[in-house]
């Protein structure tokens, strides 16, 4: 008789845990560890929440300030202001231009409100903020370039050329199709259909553009004669202003200058018996355009007599540095400025970038807290009173 033995063995429970606890730690590590690195991943990606944005690291904020462009005097104005401000997210200034346009608008007023300080002071003040603006949004523009006209907005002011010569015209529409240009003023100046053109027009803030298209018909948009010519995607960048423009169209004085050796030195003179009479089209912080009918040739140094919002005459000396003809006689003079004293830059800043200052209490508070920067540093809408502080 065969018996059948079955043979346990019972496993003593301290055996082998020391094993299975290094295998759940190392496991329970690699969890841990792919978890940041997805963090990780996910924060390189979708950037600074807002929270994080929220906590001020000087540091960094002067990094990120020297890499727009500004100076170390610029940065710490900079900081200064975002810190009398009180901006829930500092690191805003750089991105949101009515942010940025908030904070220095009210440094503006506050240095104009201390009257304490010597006019030289305050306006080399002003200069520094005027520089902070003009830095962050110089570096703003960096890389943006037109790659189609189908970008091209309603109102863009063109000129328009074929063999016959050149006119002036707008952008009327953009449609999907064409673009809908404003056609000559005469019907007897219309083009055949099929008729090669040369566009050039300039883009705020950017650059001037050229392109080659057609015409492809006529249609009244809008109640106007327009021209519909073809769309392109092969713009050529013609040029880049360093500094913004507003049109302006104000009567001004401009005298010719020469030079003069007076012994060891050399002196600038003006020859006021010269005086001609022109229009100012529009100005910026580094020149000039002046529409006249008897332009200077290019080179020819030039002092411009101007005024901004009928106050006192804004001098600037500068040089021509080019003409475009308009008709059989006068033209466009273009100027760039060699000096202007620091008060008459301050003024033209103020107006080219609209910082003038506001006539009232009133005026202060809705330019100083304006709906869409306060909408961007999360903040509640209530008027704010501009109190002068020290930014030194």
């Amino acid at each position: 008789m065969i018996v059948l033995q079955a043979g346990f063995r019972f496993i003593n429970p301290s055996e082998g845990a020391g094993t299975n606890w290094v295998w759940f730690l190392v496991i329970l590590g690699g969890v841990v560890v792919l978890v940041l690195i997805g963090a990780l991943i996910n924060r390189s990606r979708r950037g600074r929440t807002p929270e994080e944005m929220q906590r001020y690291s000087r540091h960094i904020f002067r990094r990120t300030a020297k890499s727009m462009g500004l100076t170390a005097v610029q940065a710490d104005t900079l900081e200064r202001l975002v810190e009398a401000t009180k901006i829930r997210q500092p690191f805003l200034v750089f991105s949101s231009p009515s942010l940025l346009d908030d904070v220095l608008r009210r440094g503006l007023y506050s240095i104009e409100a201390n009257r304490e300080a010597p006019d030289e002071e305050r306006e080399a003040r002003k200069s520094v903020v005027f520089g902070i603006k003009q830095a962050i949004e110089r570096n703003a523009r960096r890389g943006t370039v037109l790659r189609s006209t189908h970008l091209v907005k309603p109102g863009q002011v063109l000129s328009v050329g074929t063999e016959a010569g050149k006119l002036q015209s707008r952008v009327v529409s953009n449609m999907k199709d064409f673009l809908t240009i404003l056609a000559p003023a005469t019907d007897s100046d219309r083009w055949p259909r099929g008729t090669p053109v040369d566009i050039y027009f300039w883009r705020e803030g950017d650059a001037g553009y050229t392109f080659r298209s057609k015409v492809l018909g006529y249609d009244t948009v809008k109640g106007l004669s327009c021209v519909l010519v073809q769309h392109s995607k092969t713009l050529r960048k013609e040029q880049r202003r360093r500094a913004r423009r507003k049109e302006l169209m104000r009567a001004c004085f401009y005298y010719p200058v020469r030079i003069a050796d007076a012994g060891t030195q050399r002196r600038a003179v003006i020859e006021h018996n010269l005086r001609s009479l022109g229009t100012v089209v529009d100005l910026s912080t580094g020149g000039c355009a002046i529409q006249t009918l008897a332009p200077f040739e290019p080179g020819r140094l030039v002092m411009v007599e101007f005024d901004i919002e009928r106050r006192t005459p804004i001098r600037a000396f500068g040089k021509v540095r080019g003409i475009r003809r308009v008709g059989a006689r006068g033209g466009v003079m273009h100027v760039m400025y060699t000096r202007v004293t620091r008060q008459y830059l301050n003024r033209i800043f103020e107006f080219v970038y609209d910082f003038s200052k506001p006539r009232t209490v009133a005026e202060a508070s809705v330019q100083a807290r304006p709906e869409g920067a306060r909408a961007a540093a999360g903040q509640r809408v209530r008027p704010v009173r501009p109190r002068p502080y020290s930014m030194r």
